[in-house]
């Protein structure tokens, strides 16, 4: 398999690097304009290949003859190391790995490289002369023929599974939640200061998964200087719910699927001090699944 050599009106053996340049300001904008689908899968794809193609160029240059096969293997090699290393890099500096972290890294190889190595010459002719190149297997055998069309084959069924994959839409997974509200229903007029044995209002709403579920629903009274290590002793259900320090209620609840669960609690703290007063969802297991904490003093 030859390659292209730079020669006169041909321009470099990298002719792709305008269009790899392309393909990925085109998915810089995609990414930015339009939500997760199976034509932004297909550019980010061909966005990865591209940062591979570009870094390439700049590292090999013209001082290194190279085959288009060559190219092809090697940018597909260089496409996996500089992806992981660019998330790597993100992450060390505390940039959560997305795909905008990848494009952080290959834009601006693309530019430099389109910069330095871009052909001179026409480009149409060089682009037509590297397809020829690429898919010459006149110097081949048979079985070296039969295996490279196998492996295009599974490349190219790999490829049709990836894209139909990514457009079947998977349920959501709901995990379980805990919000407090204060008397007009928002969070903003929770009741922080308490006179003591005076009750004050918690309405408590509990968020199910997909599917109904039962979970003990608990709620404890903890001092601000509590270790952790202090017993909980339980108190009975009334109204208002008494609540002296390291006092716990506890009650088992069914969560309907995909429904709220929504109760009014009336609390009276008995002895003054600082508290965390503490709402919690436990599995099963007892393990908890869910918690909200409100800050309270009573005086």
């Amino acid at each position: 398999m030859s390659g292209v050599q730079a020669s006169p009106g041909l321009g470099t053996r990298f002719p792709l690097l305008g269009l790899a340049l392309s393909v990925l300001v085109l998915y810089a904008i995609v990414l930015a304009t339009l939500p997760p689908n199976p034509y932004r899968f297909a550019v980010a794809l061909a966005a990865v290949f591209a940062t591979g193609y570009c870094a390439l160029a700049l590292i090999v240059g013209d001082s290194v003859p190279l085959s288009a096969g060559e190219i092809l293997a090697f940018s597909v090699g260089l496409t996996i190391l500089v992806t992981s290393v660019s998330a790597l890099v993100v992450s060390i500096f505390g940039i959560p790995i997305t795909e905008f972290a990848v494009l952080i890294i290959g834009l601006p190889i693309g530019v430099v490289a389109w910069y330095f190595r871009r052909p001179h010459g026409s480009s149409l002719a060089v682009v037509t002369q590297t397809a020829r190149n690429l898919f010459d297997v006149s110097e081949y055998s048979g079985p070296e023929k039969a295996i490279i069309a196998a492996l295009l084959v599974g490349i190219s069924v790999v490829l049709v599974a990836l894209i139909a994959l990514s457009t079947i839409l998977v349920p959501p997974v709901l995990s379980p939640g805990l919000t407090l509200a204060g008397p007009d229903g928002t969070p903003a007029s929770l009741p922080t200061a308490f006179v003591v044995s005076q009750p004050k209002e918690i309405t408590v709403t509990a968020l199910g998964g997909s599917s109904a579920e039962v979970f003990n629903f608990r709620i404890r009274l903890v001092p601000m200087n509590a270790t952790g290590s202090e017993p909980f002793h339980p108190i009975p259900f009334g109204s208002p719910l008494r609540m002296d320090p390291f006092a716990e209620y506890a009650l088992q609840i069914t969560i309907p699927a995909e429904r709220p669960w929504t109760q009014l609690w009336t609390i009276a703290i008995e002895t003054a001090g600082t508290y965390h007063v503490r709402f919690e969802l436990l599995d099963a297991k007892a393990v908890v699944v869910a918690a909200n904490t409100l800050p309270v003093t009573a005086m």
